[in-house]
C-alpha cells in the first residue's frame, strides 16, 4: 500500500513538472509575441537608425517617416545633431525627391523635402554617412523636425509625431553588435534560448518521472 501511493505521488509530481514545462513555453511563446506587436512595433512618426564604426571609418544611419496616415506627409525639413567631436557628417543622400545638407551646421545635418501626392506608411527620407573622429567615442542622433506637415491641399497640417533618436558609436574594431533592443526587432534571442530550454528541461523531467513509476 504505501509503495502504491509513493508511485501515486511521484507520477502527480511528474505531471505538475511536466505541466510547469509547457507553461513555462507558453510563456515564452506569447511573450515573444507581445513583443514583437509592442515593443518593436515602429514609433508613428520620425526614426533615425544607429550606426558605429572603428575611428577613421564611416557608417550609415536612415533618417524614416513611419506609418503616415492619409493624406500623408507633404512636407519636411528635419535637423539631425550630433557631437562633432566625435563623429563627422562625411555625406548626406536625401530620398523621395528631398534635398539634403550635411554641413547645415557645424554638427547637424538638415534634410528636406516636399511632395503633392504625399507619403503614407514608411517612406526613407535620407541617408546620412558619420566618420568617427580618431579619439573614438559615442555621440546621440538627436532629431528635430522643424517643418512636418501633412499633404493637405490648400492647408497643411503639421503631423504630430514621436521621435525615435539614435547614436553612433566608434570603438576599435568596430561597432557592439547583440546589445539591447535594435530597430530591426532582434533582442536578447541568448536569454529567450535559455528560457526556453528550461522550460522544455521541466517538460522532460516530468514525462520521465511518470513513464519510470
Amino acid at each position: 500500500m504505501q509503495k502504491e501511493r509513493l508511485a501515486r505521488m511521484n507520477r502527480i509530481l511528474g505531471l505538475r513538472l511536466g505541466l510547469v514545462g509547457v507553461a513555462a513555453i507558453a510563456t515564452i511563446v506569447l511573450g515573444g509575441l507581445l513583443v514583437g506587436g509592442t515593443v518593436f512595433a515602429a514609433a508613428h512618426g520620425i526614426n533615425i537608425s544607429s550606426g558605429g564604426a572603428s575611428p577613421g571609418d564611416s557608417d550609415e544611419v536612415t533618417l524614416t517617416a513611419t506609418d503616415i496616415g492619409s493624406p500623408g506627409l507633404g512636407a519636411w525639413s528635419i535637423d539631425i545633431t550630433y557631437d562633432d567631436s566625435v563623429i563627422t557628417a562625411v555625406g548626406c543622400t536625401a530620398d523621395e525627391g528631398g534635398v539634403c545638407n550635411p554641413n547645415f551646421g557645424d554638427d547637424t545635418v538638415r534634410i528636406s523635402g516636399a511632395t503633392a501626392g504625399g507619403l503614407e506608411g514608411d517612406s526613407t527620407l535620407g541617408t546620412i554617412e558619420f566618420e568617427c573622429n580618431d579619439d573614438g567615442g559615442s555621440s546621440d542622433l538627436t532629431v528635430d523636425p522643424v517643418t512636418f506637415a501633412d499633404a493637405t491641399v490648400g492647408g497643411p497640417v503639421e503631423i504630430d509625431v514621436t521621435i525615435s533618436d539614435g547614436t553612433f558609436t566608434c570603438v576599435s574594431g568596430g561597432p557592439a553588435t547583440g546589445t539591447g533592443f535594435t530597430t530591426d526587432g532582434s533582442t536578447n534571442g541568448w536569454l529567450l534560448a535559455v528560457l526556453a530550454y528550461l522550460g522544455v528541461a521541466a517538460l522532460a523531467v516530468g514525462a520521465l518521472r511518470w513513464r519510470t513509476r
